[in-house]
């Protein structure tokens, strides 16, 4: 297949019946790229049947509506009571088709939400592991048994050889991580954190934020809900892949977040803003809840992957033409971060089958884990382009003209999994301790060393 799907750059927007239907073919092969053509492409034949319909009952509705008028003029005019019949007649046909594509109207809107974004030309198409390696930062530790595999799996890069066998991060700070009880008290993956680890967490929470804070992220800064409306949060994300992922308060029509991102889209919904406020740059912190589905087997030892984490994210509303810039922008800042904090990294530019539903383009950035010999996924970022501006009605208006915003949204600091590799890449195995990093000490509240 092609390293890229050719599309052109103006189809680059949510998918709306019309324009999907103008461009049926090149939208198939969006549906087929991204490995959902056969799950999707049914509710695509569908939608695009009834759009078709709605062409031509539309019509239809606006000429009766037109008639009627007609009618009410002469009878205004005439006074004749033959016309008051007529008029009651096309009355009850216009009701009744009214009523024919306001259900058309809706059951479109619902495939729609279902439909996945459309791809940036550069992404290239396949599945997962089959991304493009776009920057290495950082010179892993690894294991002198280890050389061999590091260079076969990550050819050209430079590491530093250590002379001890790295540890797994539960193996240095499983010690403050109860999942035992908490397995006991509420499900498998939810986890007591203990100790210094809790310090440690606040740490990374609070100097992501004044990391960002100071690179300009944090135009508004937010704590959101921790749930939203069922309704709404269909809305900010791709419901057909998160439904399986998400905690319900059922009785309460409530979903708990999966992300802070979800409640920034939503507190910005049916928001007209004036060009002077773009880009608006929003970081926000909160708990993130994910069921975690299909998951099982992977990543059991340990805090990783887990249902419940605290996560700062940043998100960047910004005018037409200006999101992959922003998208550029951020990854350079987001792995400077992880620099600060002494962790090697690599930046991975998405297959297509392995993105957001939701995203045009994605890059994740990825840190190395020296106990277990590869690079794991810490931050993702990508453009949504106007998937959720078309949903949430948000729009600018520069001049006389109204533009729907682009949005793109990034990862900040995933607590958990940033934990996990400080505790793998600052273990100091002479002291026996993992060491805190200096950017975090002034709010470690002395602590410097976490014993293993």
């Amino acid at each position: 297949m092609d390293s890229c799907l050719k599309l052109d750059l103006w189809v680059i927007m949510m998918p709306k019946m019309k324009n999907v239907a103008e461009n049926e073919e090149k939208f198939r092969g969006v549906l087929k790229a991204r490995g959902i053509d056969a799950k999707i492409g049914p509710k695509l034949d569908e939608g695009l049947k009834i759009y078709t319909e709605w062409k031509q009952t539309n019509p239809k509705l606006g000429a009766m509506r037109a008639e009627m008028n007609k009618l009410a003029e002469q009878f205004n005019k005439t006074k004749d009571k033959q016309l008051l019949e007529k008029t009651k007649e096309i009355k009850t046909k216009i009701a009744e088709l009214e009523l024919t594509v306001r259900k058309q109207e809706e059951t479109i809107e619902k495939i729609e939400i279902v439909l996945p974004n459309w791809l940036d030309p550069t992404v290239p198409i396949g599945v997962e592991g089959e991304g493009k390696n776009l920057k290495y930062v950082g010179r892993p530790k690894v294991g002198a048994d280890a050389e061999k595999e590091f260079a076969k799996n990550y050819p050209g890069v430079g590491f530093d050889r250590i002379d001890y066998k790295p540890f797994h991060h539960y193996d240095l700070v499983g010690n403050l991580v109860d999942q035992e009880k908490a397995g006991e008290v509420a499900q498998a993956r939810f986890y007591y954190e203990l100790g210094d680890l809790v310090l440690l967490d606040f740490a990374l929470s609070m100097y992501a934020i004044e990391f960002f804070r100071k690179k300009g992220y944090a135009g508004t800064l937010m704590i959101p809900p921790y749930m939203l409306r069922k309704e709404i949060e269909a809305k900010t994300t791709y419901f057909e892949a998160f439904e399986d992922t998400l905690f319900e308060v059922e009785k309460e029509g409530l979903v708990l977040i999966p992300s802070s991102e979800h409640p920034i889209l939503a507190y910005y919904k049916e928001r007209m803003f004036d060009v002077a406020e773009l880009p608006l740059r929003i970081t926000a912190w909160s708990p993130a809840f994910r069921q975690e589905a299909g998951s099982h087997g992977k990543d059991t030892k340990g805090i990783f992957r887990v249902k419940q984490f605290h996560k700062a994210e940043i998100h960047s509303i910004v005018k037409k033409g200006e999101d992959l810039a922003e998208l550029d922008r951020i990854v350079d800042d987001a792995q400077e971060f992880m620099t600060t904090l002494g962790i090697p990294t690599r930046t991975v530019l998405l297959p297509s089958a392995d993105m957001d539903k939701r995203a045009t383009k994605q890059i994740d950035i990825e840190a190395w884990m020296p106990g277990q010999g590869v690079y794991r996924e810490t931050h993702s970022l990508a453009t949504i382009d106007t998937w959720a501006s078309e949903k949430l009605g948000m729009r600018y208006r520069e001049g006389e003209t109204k533009e729907l915003t682009r949005h793109v949204y990034a990862t900040a600091v995933a607590v958990q999994r940033a934990i996990c590799a400080v505790a793998e890449n600052c273990y100091d195995p002479k002291k026996k301790a993992v060491i805190v990093p200096e950017p975090l000490k002034k709010y470690m509240m002395g602590v410097e060393e976490i014993r293993v």
